[in-house]
This record gives structure tokens, C-alpha cells and sequence, in this order.
């Protein structure tokens, strides 16, 4: 009846005002976070004289925070242009070794102070025909994951290849502390599910939800498996 379809559309829009309320305290608490932490440093700082060295540490503990946050924020924005089906794909041809290389740059230096062995197996000869960017989002936030979660002096294998007509990717790396029944859960946004990942200011649970989604748009598939040991 006219009166049971009203009351499922009232049901859909109370639910889809829920989300939004839900995504709004959580935007909010993670972003609290971070500048608690920035402001108490500075305060911290500015109470009295410093040596050359605690400053320098200082500025150096500010700027982690800094970029953190600001990781967090454009994850933020590539979801929300997700949502609004703003996220245009512009394909061209990508070759993918040197891609893999360049995006795992900027994660190499942290990899290397926590003494991970990290192994790039990739075809140099392979290219594909996809959206640099979109691919781009994804492997950063896959390769900062893995040096996150790995265990201190644990590995992480990064490999690709073709397959018939695709592409595939692998990023592995040990130290994993979740439980197979916590998989569901990871690509929730916001979602911590253990010690593992509730390393507060350090991850705002994003980036595993925006790879999934961002993989949708490419026509692409992403699954997470969790392998005893």
C-alpha cells in the first residue's frame, strides 16, 4: 500500500540520516585526537627553555602528527567524492613496476626504522590500462597498512603480475593480530579491531574502506585473507 511503501522510504531515510550522524562523531573524534596531541606538544614546549635537541624532537613529533592528519583528511575527501559520485576515471597506460616503485618511496624510510625485509616482485615489461591516480590512492594507503600492522623486524612481499587478461597485486606482510572472524569488519570505516589496529592518532581505520571503494570504481576486486602464522 501507499502507506507500508512511505513508511519503508521514512525507515531508509532515518537510517541514511543514522550514518550520517554516526560518520560525523567519528570524523570528529579522530580528528580531536590528533590535535590534542599537537597542542599539548606545543604547550609543553612553549612551558619552558628547551635544549637545541628536545626542540628539534619536538618539531619532529608536531610534524609526524601534521602528516598523520592531513593523510586522514584526504582520505576523508576521496571518500566523500566517492559518495557523491564524483571520482571521474581517466584510463591510460600504466607501466606498473615503476609505479609500485614510486609509491612505495615515500613509505621505505619508516619501513627501514622499524627493520622490515621488504620484497618488490614485479614484471618491468607489464602495463596496464588504468586510472594512475585512483591506483596511486590505493597502493599508498595497501603499502602504509602493511608497514603498520607488520611486526617489528617482520617482512612484507609486494608482488604483481599478469593473469590472462588482468592484473593482480599481493601485499603481504607478517604480524598480523587479527582473527579470521574479524575480517568481515575490516573495510568499516573507523573500524579498530584489536590491539593491532587501535594505535590511536596513528590510523583513523580509512584506508582499507577507501581502497575497497575506490577499487569499485576501477571495476577492480579486493579481498583480505588472514593466514595462520
Amino acid at each position: 500500500s501507499v502507506i507500508d511503501c512511505l513508511n519503508r522510504l521514512l525507515a531508509r531515510l532515518e537510517l541514511a540520516f543514522e550514518r550520517e550522524r554516526a560518520f560525523s562523531a567519528n570524523v570528529a573524534h579522530e580528528l580531536r585526537t590528533p590535535l590534542a596531541g599537537l597542542r599539548s606538544l606545543l604547550e609543553v614546549a612553549q612551558s619552558r627553555n628547551r635544549s637545541l635537541e628536545e626542540t628539534e624532537r619536538t618539531l619532529r613529533d608536531c610534524l609526524t602528527i601534521t602528516e598523520q592528519t592531513a593523510a586522514m583528511v584526504e582520505n576523508l575527501l576521496a571518500l566523500a567524492r566517492v559518495d557523491a559520485g564524483k571520482f571521474r576515471v581517466f584510463t591510460e597506460d600504466v607501466q606498473v613496476d615503476a609505479l609500485l616503485q614510486s609509491c612505495w618511496s615515500p613509505h621505505a624510510i619508516w619501513a627501514d626504522e622499524r627493520g622490515l625485509q621488504v620484497r618488490i616482485d614485479s614484471d618491468h615489461e607489464c602495463i596496464v590500462c588504468t586510472d594512475r591516480q585512483i591506483v596511486r590512492l590505493i597502493l599508498s594507503n595497501l603499502f602504509d597498512n602493511a608497514v603498520k600492522y607488520a611486526d617489528e623486524g617482520g617482512t612484507i612481499d609486494i608482488r604483481s603480475w599478469r593473469r590472462l587478461a588482468s592484473w593482480r597485486l599481493t601485499v603481504k606482510n607478517t604480524g598480523c593480530q587479527l582473527a579470521p572472524e574479524q575480517v568481515a569488519h575490516i573495510y568499516d570505516r573507523f573500524w579498530r579491531g584489536d590491539a593491532s589496529r587501535s594505535e590511536t592518532g596513528r590510523s583513523a581505520g580509512l584506508g582499507l574502506s577507501l581502497c575497497r571503494e575506490l577499487a569499485d570504481v576501477l571495476g577492480a576486486t579486493i579481498e583480505v585473507n588472514v593466514e595462520e602464522g
